[in-house]
């Protein structure tokens, strides 16, 4: 029984075999040819042609097998189709087939080439006709797949290519489920799509079917798409119910009802949803700045009303929420309806129509805003502005603006852009990180209660800019205009401003670059430069000066430099020109500047007259730290040229001085200074070093007019020549005493064919060889002729010496050597004074020793002057006697007849005779060096009379400056000690 089983099975197995084998016999492949291209046909109403040869074979399966297939569309087709497949395969079912029919199970094309054209041909009157799912089942395939194939897509705004494109299509029975899987690669971006439909025959016949859509494209979504829906379709007419659209964290849901058929589909779309992330959504682009021409192939293909009700709409990296949108589409034009957007705090609303006029893009539209709050607009609009250090700003912004655009380029839109309009600020707020540098202080960066209004007639005009705000209580004004078009195209825009305060007024006129630099003519005018600064924070030290001041100039700003030409400037009375650049980023501001002033007067800044007055409350060296903070604040370059320099009342010729600041160490050269018939240069150097800071100074001034100068500088009308002074020291520059401490150098002077006027040193002499002179008796007509004045001093440790003091006339010889104290103000003098005297037995005039060396030592404001001999102190009279007695020099001539008035000579007392001495000498030294000085005469009392035995009270001494002391004790030790 077994072996009849197993027999037959064989005979049934080689029957079916020889079966198979016979087909291409029973049914000829032209036969099956002929009828799958007369049901695509029908169909589809594409022709099909085999044009290589076709074969039907039946292992590994039953199928037709076609080289080179073409397939086109119908002539009047709207839109033509033309493809070329290199291998096409139909699987065949093996019952319908030994009948002669065909039913195809399979169809798979490899390396098809599919190419259409859309629009060429009528577009159809009547929409699309009904479906038929009876047809459709006819035309049910288990499977279809393409393998390496190309779509290309082309219309009226362009071509796009879809490649390397594979596709399974399975629907082994129209009443159930059906699925699409497609990848490739549209115009060169990579994408996988799926979808799923329950039943293409029940949504044919109208009912509902359950759909699912999915598509990844990292070139153009950076997160897959997802949709579902039920779905009925009633031709022309697809309505989605329960249409839920997923993309990251975007969700919507709601409705959509489609009528197909006509030139484009018409949509009518309702969703809703928590949040619509569009940069999710949108392929990035170039930012509005390419070449490329603009897209307008959306425009058309779909008509119809799109309704978005959303919580949170996120575009550009900004939330707009809640957002209620309205988008209308048109034939050849889309509109945007804004009805209401929640951003930055408030409201917007407004409308956006594009369309096409020809090649180009036409957009128009307006905006309304209410109520935004400007710091979290500035923050939203900062980065796209490239501003990220712009202001901090609070307020309230309100904007009302009609804008339209045309171009075919988004570089060329943006170009056109036109807006007409206004935009307010009100209740503003601003920290303006700049205005540190202007005033110091955590306020000084503070704007508050601002307002700010830009009207905009049009952007071909400049726009009107106005506003006020308070700065460190005082409210400034604002007013101006700026041409808003040249930014928007990205060139500097003419830009005019003016600012006015009730402490000055800035105007500038010149242009502003889209990255914040400007270039343009710039003035600042105040009534008062000292109320300016001290309102400002930064009051100067200066007592006097500093009042009205204007300068103008050509400012151009740019990053980390800001320059100054051609500026005009005056200040007090005195004008100039000058450049000046400043140089920020480095580890220090650097400041290059060249200044040159017509006349500069220094003595409303130092508080001083024409005439020296007031002699101050004497006192020592200050110990106060002399603050050089300033020289390391900055690194500068300075040339500065005078006409002329005023001081006191020395008044210059030309003065040119150039000065290098790095790292703060200052070298300021005087390179030429004019000054009463002579002139001279010199060198400060102050190295700033906070742990050794020191000064230098070194200066030779020649051939001076000595009187005009004197004249000029103090009222000294005394002495006359020509001369030189010249000073090389340095020393540690803590405080003033600390200088003088330390100071070390060499200093001199030198005067020649001059005199003294006002003063006889042979009558002096005279004086002083028959008693003490009790005052200094000056006669205008007196008069002592000089040949040479002059001393050289080396300066140690704050100790200036000299062995070569000499002053030689007709009438007069003196040498003498000493030191100054200069920390201690004292100084200690020899003298060897010699004088010509008129003898009674007519032998002529001859020189005259006087007798002995004349001692001048103490403070240098008030010496103590005497004869260098012992006990002069203790017995001045008895001292005076031994020198007539030894017959020396002038203390041994007899000078009888000497009636002077003013002259007295006590006796008998020796303290009553060494007060007398220095009131006689010292005293009246000192008055004529206050003259020298410019110091008012005060009247001197009388000397109360000398009473045998009883002292006389000494009279309190007169406030004292420790400047004008030290120059007193100079002129006692020159002038008035011979």
């Amino acid at each position: 029984m077994l072996r009849r089983l197993v027999i037959g099975a064989a005979v049934l197995l080689a029957l079916g075999v020889g079966a198979l084998a016979l087909v291409p016999l029973v049914v000829p492949a032209e036969t099956v040819r002929a009828r799958i291209a007369a049901e695509i046909e029908a169909r589809t109403g594409w022709r099909v042609a085999f044009d290589g040869p076709v074969s039907l074979g039946v292992f590994p399966e039953i199928a037709l097998t076609a080289e080179r297939l073409r397939i086109e569309s119908a002539a009047d087709a709207h839109d033509a189709l033309a493809a070329d497949v290199e291998r096409a395969a139909f699987g065949l079912a093996l019952a319908p087939l030994l009948s002669g029919s065909v039913r195809l199970t399979e169809i798979a094309l490899e390396r098809p080439v599919v190419r259409i054209v859309r629009g060429i041909g009528q577009a159809p009157e009547s929409d699309a006709p009904e479906a038929d799912s009876g047809a459709l089942a006819g035309v049910a395939i288990d499977r279809l797949t393409v393998t390496d194939g190309l779509l290309v897509l082309r219309g009226a705004a362009g071509e796009s290519r879809l490649d390397d494109l594979s596709l399974v299509l399975a629907m082994p029975d129209p009443a159930r489920e059906t699925t699409l899987e497609a990848t490739g690669r549209l115009d060169g971006r990579t994408f996988a799509l799926d979808a799923r439909v329950d039943s293409p025959a029940a949504l044919l016949a109208g009912e509902d079917a359950a759909i699912a859509l999915g598509l990844e494209a990292p070139g153009l979504l950076p997160a897959r798409l997802a949709g579902e829906a039920r779905a009925a379709f009633s031709s022309p007419r697809l309505v989605l119910r329960d249409l839920v659209l997923e993309s990251g964290e975007s969700r919507l849901a709601g409705a959509a009802d489609i009528v197909l058929g006509g030139t484009a589909p018409a949509i009518d779309l309702r969703l809703a949803g928590l949040l619509l992330d569009l940069d999710a959504l949108l392929p990035a682009g170039d930012g509005g700045a390419g070449p490329r021409a603009i897209d307008l192939s959306p425009l058309g293909v779909v008509v119809g009303d799109v309704e978005l009700a959303l919580e949170r709409l996120r575009v550009a990296g900004r939330e707009i929420a809640p957002a209620r949108l309205q988008i209308q589409f048109e034939d050849e034009a889309a509109s945007l309806v804004v009805d209401e957007a929640g951003f930055a705090a408030g409201r917007l609303s407004g409308e956006v129509r594009i369309g096409r006029d020809g090649a180009r893009a036409r957009v128009s539209g307006s905006l309304a805003a209410r109520d935004l709050d400007a710091s979290v607009l500035g923050a939203a609009l900062a980065p796209s502005l490239g501003a990220a250090d712009a202001p901090a700003l609070a307020g309230l912004v309100a904007a009302d603006l009609r804008f339209a655009l045309a171009g075919e380029t988004p570089r060329a839109l943006r170009a056109s852009l036109n807006a007409a309009g206004r935009i307010a600020l009100a209740q503003g707020e601003a920290r303006v990180p700049a205005l540190a540098a202007v005033a110091p202080g955590a306020e000084a960066t503070r704007l508050s209660q601002m307002t700010l209004a830009v009207e905009l007639p049009d952007l071909t005009r400049p726009v009107g800019i106005s506003g006020d705000a308070v700065w460190r209580g005082e409210r400034i004004g604002l007013d101006g205009s700026l041409d808003l078009r040249a930014l928007v195209e990205g060139r500097a825009a003419p830009l005019d401003l003016a600012l006015s305060a009730p402490r000055f007024e800035v105007g500038y006129r010149g242009t502003l670059a889209p990255g914040g630099a400007t270039a343009g003519e710039a003035s600042l005018r105040t009534g008062s430069l000292r109320d300016l600064l001290a309102w400002l924070g930064r009051a100067p030290t200066t007592p006097g000066g500093l009042g009205p001041f204007a300068i103008a100039g050509r400012v151009d700003v740019a990053p980390g430099a800001i320059a100054v030409d051609d500026a005009r400037l005056s200040l007090d009375g005195a004008s100039g020109t000058g450049t000046a650049r400043l140089l920020v980023g480095g580890a220090r501001p650097r400041l290059e500047a060249r200044l040159a002033l017509d006349r500069l007067d220094l003595n409303p800044y130092f508080g001083l007259s024409a005439a020296p007055s007031g002699t101050g409350d004497g006192g020592g060296w200050s110990e106060a730290p002399v603050d050089l903070s300033a020289l390391r604040a900055l690194d500068a370059i300075l040339d500065l040229s005078l006409g002329a320099l005023v001081f006191r009342g020395i008044e210059t010729g030309r003065v040119a001085l150039s000065a290098r600041l790095e790292n703060g160490s200052l070298a300021a050269d005087l390179q030429e200074i004019a000054l009463y018939g002579g002139g001279g240069n010199g060198r400060v150097e102050v190295d700033a070093d906070p742990a050794a800071p020191r000064l230098g100074a070194r200066f030779a001034f020649a051939d001076l007019d000595v009187r005009p100068f004197l004249t000029d500088a103090a009222g000294f009308e005394r002495l006359e020549g020509r001369g030189g002074v010249r000073l090389d020291v340095s020393g540690r520059l803590v405080t003033q005493r600390t200088l003088m401490e330390s100071l070390s150098g060499s200093a001199g002077f030198a005067f020649r064919d001059g005199a003294i006027r006002g003063v006889d040193v042979t009558a002096l002499a005279r004086l002083l060889a028959t008693g003490i002179v009790d005052g200094w008796r000056l006669a205008e007509g007196a008069r002592t002729e000089l040949f040479a004045f002059e001393a050289g001093f080396t300066i140690a440790q704050g100790t200036a010496r000299t062995d070569d003091l000499r002053l030689v006339g007709p009438l007069v010889d003196m040498s003498g050597t000493g030191a100054i104290d200069l920390p201690a103000q004292r100084l200690a003098f020899t003298v060897e004074p010699r004088v010509a005297l008129e003898q009674r037995r007519g032998e002529g005039v001859r020189l005259v020793g006087f007798g002995a060396p004349v001692r001048i030592e103490g403070p240098w404001a008030r010496p103590r002057i005497y004869p260098d001999i012992a006990g002069v102190l203790q017995d001045p009279v008895g001292a005076y006697a031994r020198l007539r007695e030894l017959g020396t020099g002038v203390f041994g001539i007899d000078l009888p007849g000497i009636d002077l008035p003013g002259v007295a000579i006590p006796g008998g007392d020796a303290r009553s005779a060494g007060e007398a001495l220095e009131r006689a000498v010292g005293t009246e030294a000192a008055r004529g060096l206050e003259r020298l000085l410019g110091v008012p005469q005060a009247p001197v009392p009388p000397p109360p009379a000398a009473t045998p035995g009883v002292d006389s009270p000494a009279a309190p001494p007169p406030p004292r400056d420790p400047a004008v002391e030290a120059a007193r004790g100079l002129m006692d030790l020159l002038l008035n000690n011979r």
